[in-house]
């Protein structure tokens, strides 16, 4: 327990770091942008008030229709974080609630939606229905929960605490450690405090990524659940490699890659070759997500001066805008 202070403080450091660098271009990142971190009562499995689903007001137009699925994301169109649903038919707010609302993550079957939430004064994990009823509280530890994620199968549940990767049963039980993060100054690629990325499509390994405060670096990883075989996939050449997204047939990780002080989509095999650049772009592109069929990618770009979604094809073609709303549209997740 000597040690736990000092880790904490470290990817505190970390995190303002990493934070500075993702955000100076994008104004939010996968932890959690926003979101306080003060005691909260621990509450895990406590049931809140559904909200009331009420379509909302469109601000902004749909740009194309999607090819499949529904795609949650965050907004910012109503001045604060809100969990939006993106349908063939439209833009419909599930949240509608004054707290930061981030991290969606859409279930396997596409009946719920996992996100983090500050509506109790710090993060923590929620799951909704798709239409926005049946709210539920899954975390209540006073360090902030981030960037849940659903196993393939729907039964897991991965996120971020402080640092740590974390693996519950999807009703909130059983929760377990899979990674501790070491002191940043000497930790190897992905030890020094991780974020999660994904789970790989057969369950058995999770993307994370870590970031280096004093090294200025970022690094993507894969990992097993039970916490073993950390492997490497980009450390090369340095920059900040981050939000790693392992695609259904689990041929490809996309990620986000900052090079030369620009923000691009990338992918990479899981054994670190074949890393290619798909966006090409001198906008900032970050957070790509995976459609279910592996046929496309969604991710959230400031190219015509806002940050709007766009989709497009694994080998960086048929680029589409899809959301056009005057406020800031991100952290796609793709869902059936």
């Amino acid at each position: 327990m000597a040690e736990r202070g000092p880790v904490l403080r470290t990817f505190a450091v970390m995190l303002v770091v990493l934070g500075a660098v993702l955000l100076s271009a994008c104004g939010g990142g996968k932890e959690g942008p926003g979101l306080t971190t003060v005691p909260s009562p621990t509450a895990t499995g406590a049931v809140g008030p559904s909200p009331t689903f009420v379509p909302s007001t469109p601000m902004g137009t749909v740009e194309a229709s999607l090819p499949t699925g529904k795609i949650a994301f965050q907004s910012r169109r109503d001045g604060n974080g809100e969990i939006y649903l993106l349908t063939p038919e439209g833009e419909v707010n599930i949240t509608s609630n004054p707290a930061e609302d981030a991290n969606p993550s859409v279930s396997p079957d596409g009946s719920k939606i996992l996100f983090s939430s500050d509506r109790e004064g710090v993060a923590h994990i929620y799951v909704v229905n798709i239409d926005g009823s049946g709210l539920a509280k899954l975390t209540g530890d006073s360090a902030g929960d981030f960037s849940p994620r659903w196993s393939p199968d729907g039964k897991r549940i991965a996120f971020s605490r402080t640092g740590a990767l974390y693996v519950m049963d999807s009703d909130g039980g059983n929760v377990r450690k899979v990674t501790e993060p070491k002191p940043e100054a000497t930790a190897p690629p992905c030890e020094a405090g991780a974020f999660l990325g994904s789970w790989s499509p057969d369950g058995q390994r999770l993307t994370v990524y870590a970031a280096s405060a004093t090294r200025q670096i970022g690094q993507v990883c894969t990992i097993k659940v039970d916490g073993s075989d950390l492997t490497v996939v980009m450390s090369e050449p340095p920059g900040w490699h981050v939000e790693p997204q392992w695609s259904p047939d689990g041929e490809w990780i996309a990620y986000r890659s900052i090079r030369d002080g620009n923000h691009e989509i990338r992918i990479v095999k899981p054994d670190g070759t074949s890393d290619t650049n798909l966006t090409n772009s001198p906008a900032t592109d970050i957070e790509p997500a995976w459609s279910p069929d592996g046929q496309w990618i969604v991710f959230s770009s400031d190219r015509t001066g806002n940050f709007d979604l766009y989709m497009m094809r694994p080998d960086g073609s048929d680029v589409t805008r899809l959301t056009n709303s005057g406020g800031k549209d991100s952290d796609p997740s793709w869902g059936p």
